[in-house]
């Protein structure tokens, strides 16, 4: 289970939501429609690093596309896409916006310390309330999403799908510093307490 929520942050300090979930389970469209609702800053890592990550790799004989199966990526361009990513929402912050982070974030989860210590390298406002967004989705439903979309870093997944899922499907965050809140997206996803949450921080940005 997470640690305990953090203390209330000074009212106007703009929150930031990171969306997690593997692949499939629909957290992007999650993350894109709680940044509509609150009036946030939408920023996904694939968005702002996936063109330069597939150069990357092209430039070094990789396959493009690669992502989890190709240790090039995994040790070397997978920390700097996720770098990038608490950079460009701490400039957000600064800027008094609020943020929706939207990434996989699959190979940190189990690290209790990954979050408030990535939002402290790129300097994130003190006090910045951090909400975790836990998207849930059943494994058929995963599976026929990946698939339907087929896009080529996927192939690996479903190319094994027990072990993707195994390793990926059913994981734990057990991140500290920020509350954690389960959006179960089967369906049309209920953002109602997501929001309700936001609201209730008593924030001069949702006012």
């Amino acid at each position: 289970m997470p640690a305990p929520d953090p203390a209330s942050p000074a009212p106007g300090t703009p929150p930031a939501f990171v969306a997690i979930g593997p692949a499939g389970s629909g957290k992007s469209h999650v993350a894109r429609e709680l940044a509509r609702r609150l009036r946030a800053a939408y920023l996904d890592k694939d968005s702002l690093a996936g063109d330069l990550v597939d150069a990357a790799l092209e430039l070094v004989g990789r396959r493009a596309g690669g992502r989890e199966d190709d240790p090039t990526y995994v040790e070397r361009l997978m920390p700097a896409e996720y770098k990038a990513l608490f950079a460009t929402a701490a400039d957000n912050l600064r800027l008094g916006l609020p943020v929706v982070l939207d990434a996989p974030f699959a190979a940190y989860l189990a690290d209790p310390g990954f979050l408030t210590t990535s939002a402290d390298r790129a300097s994130w406002p003190t006090g910045t309330p951090v909400v975790v967004v836990e998207v849930r989705t059943s494994e058929e439903t995963v599976r026929t999403r990946l698939t339907q979309r087929g896009l080529p870093r996927d192939r690996a997944k479903l190319a094994d799908w027990p072990a993707f899922w195994r390793q990926l499907g059913t994981q734990n965050c057990a991140w500290s510093g920020a509350r954690h809140i389960v959006v179960n997206n089967d369906g049309e996803p209920d953002l109602d307490d997501v929001v309700a949450l936001a609201r209730s921080q008593q924030l001069s940005t949702f006012s």
